[in-house]
């Protein structure tokens, strides 16, 4: 009965999986994957070390700080301008934004955002708020261990994003998703009610998609406790996307 249960859950975890990656041409297999998948930014940049992401980032232009220990980070860095056109920041006062740890960013991830540039600046976007990117690990965490999603800094939770023409696109406000639909991609259920504000969300984040600039992208659509944020985060050593 015990190996009865235990095949049947992970029969269920491997289904909930295939269905988040909502891609077309990836067959019904996590282990079918397009040709080339280590070509795509967010594997390029999950896949650098310490050294070479920050190097990386001084080509690039980004204007950035160390910030010092960050339990779980293998590369931690503080943003001190936009990065590629966009402002990335938490709605605290600029002081304590300064060494807030929600500030904090793995390198590896702030080169993806600097892709998502590219998208958000397509679409007058920028300024971003967020609620996070690095949230510590327990204080117990072993010393050079490397973390992965918040405790690694490598995902942030994206509250609104603000256009040039002085609009602010409202996650909670304006997403107008539904639990278990499709975000992306040709099976995608628009958004109910339909306005302005929701259909930029979707183009925003099914593009950022596309562009496969990050391995995991959560909206409202998966569940409850993502109602009021975009969950964007870079993952290394997979090769797979999650997409709801």
């Amino acid at each position: 009965m015990a190996s009865r249960v235990l095949a049947r859950a992970s029969f269920v975890v491997s289904c909930a999986v295939i269905l988040l990656v909502s891609r077309p041409g990836w067959g019904e297999n996590l282990a079918t994957f397009p040709a080339g998948v280590e070509s795509f930014p967010a594997f390029r940049h999950a896949a650098l070390g310490a050294a070479s992401c920050k190097a990386e980032l001084s080509r690039r232009g980004v204007p950035f700080r160390e910030a010092g220990p960050a339990p779980g980070v293998l590369a931690p860095v503080r943003l001190s301008g936009p990065v590629n056109g966009v402002s990335y920041h938490t709605g605290l006062g600029e002081t304590a934004r300064g060494t807030s740890p929600w500030e904090v960013f793995d390198c590896r991830l702030v080169l993806s955002l600097f892709d998502f540039g590219v998208v958000l600046r397509a679409h007058d976007i920028d300024e971003v708020v967020m609620f996070s990117a690095w949230r510590p690990p327990p204080k117990k965490w072993r010393a050079g261990k490397i973390a992965d999603r918040h405790p690694g800094g490598l995902a942030i939770d994206i509250q609104k994003f603000h256009q040039k023409s002085g609009t602010w696109l409202v996650v909670e406000d304006d997403y107008h998703g539904h639990i278990g639909n499709e975000t992306c991609g040709e099976d995608q259920i628009a958004p109910d009610p339909p306005s302005d504000g929701a259909r930029a969300l979707r183009a925003l984040v099914c593009e950022a998609v596309d562009a496969h600039l990050f391995q995991v992208v959560l909206t409202p659509n998966y569940n409850q406790a993502h109602f009021n944020h975009v969950h964007l985060e870079v993952k290394a050593g997979v090769k797979w996307f999650l997409v709801r």
